[in-house]
């Protein structure tokens, strides 16, 4: 999933651009948006509603579906939060719009000044022209979908891992590609991918596999613990 960041002062037409990409996003990606309410006050609640009623009752999450859509409130989120579920989701694009002070690399409106600057007021078609020149996202669940999507397969025993790394060794696409060869080079193993990210505390690998059987998935984990003390979200069928 490719993060467009869109950054500017308030009122110079941020909203609109990121409301032009989505008019103009190629045919067959999907595409999601986080923005960022800001201001000195929450987001208001519509009073009297029964999602709003259980919300300020004390759930942590709640979730109100109709037959065209549905809207989920969730209480102390975050930027990483959402784009995870943008990912799980199987969105391709996440057009982030706000969240100054976090690096993604961005879009910028106006004359706002700011570092990792993509495009400087740009039309729609220019910032669907530049998207591989954005940075990439995914979390485990959206790694391991683009996993199924690559390989075509539909059933084995999928895994999920998340390993803490330096900055450095999670951004060091060799070291990326020797993890991915080492786990696809396991019998039994029919599809991986691997991902860095980097977060302010530090950096993680994400690894998404897809193997015959317990066994081969468990072979392929252990190919690559030696990297660095994680912890593994398994699942999936036999």
């Amino acid at each position: 999933m490719r993060v467009v960041q869109f950054a500017g002062w308030s009122g110079t037409g941020k909203t609109t651009l990121v409301e032009g990409v989505l008019r103009v996003v190629p045919r067959g990606l999907t595409a999601g948006v986080v923005k960022h309410l800001g201001g000195e006050h929450p987001f208001g609640l519509e009073p009297g509603r029964d999602t709003t009623r259980l919300y300020t009752g004390g759930a942590a999450v709640v979730t109100g579906i109709d037959r065209e859509k549905g809207v989920t409130l969730v209480r102390a989120d975050s930027l990483e939060a959402a784009l995870d579920r943008l990912s799980d989701a199987g969105c391709d694009l996440a057009l982030v719009e706000g969240f100054k002070t976090v690096p993604f690399a961005r879009v910028v409106v106006g004359d706002l000044p700011s570092e990792r600057v993509v495009l400087r007021d740009p039309s729609p078609e220019e910032v669907v022209a530049a998207l591989d020149r954005f940075d990439e996202y995914h979390s485990p669940g959206g790694l391991l979908l683009a996993c199924r999507r690559e390989t075509g397969v539909t059933d084995g025993v999928e895994c999920t891992c998340r390993v803490p790394v330096g900055p450095a060794r999670s951004t060091d696409p060799a070291h990326l590609a020797a993890l991915e060869a080492r786990c696809r080079a396991v019998p039994g193993v029919v599809g991986v991918k691997v991902h860095g990210r980097v977060y302010p505390e530090g950096g993680q690998i994400l690894v998404a596999l897809i193997a015959r059987d317990p066994g081969a998935a468990a072979a392929a984990l252990a190919s690559f613990g030696s990297v660095n003390r994680g912890t593994a979200d398994r699942g999936g069928q036999e």
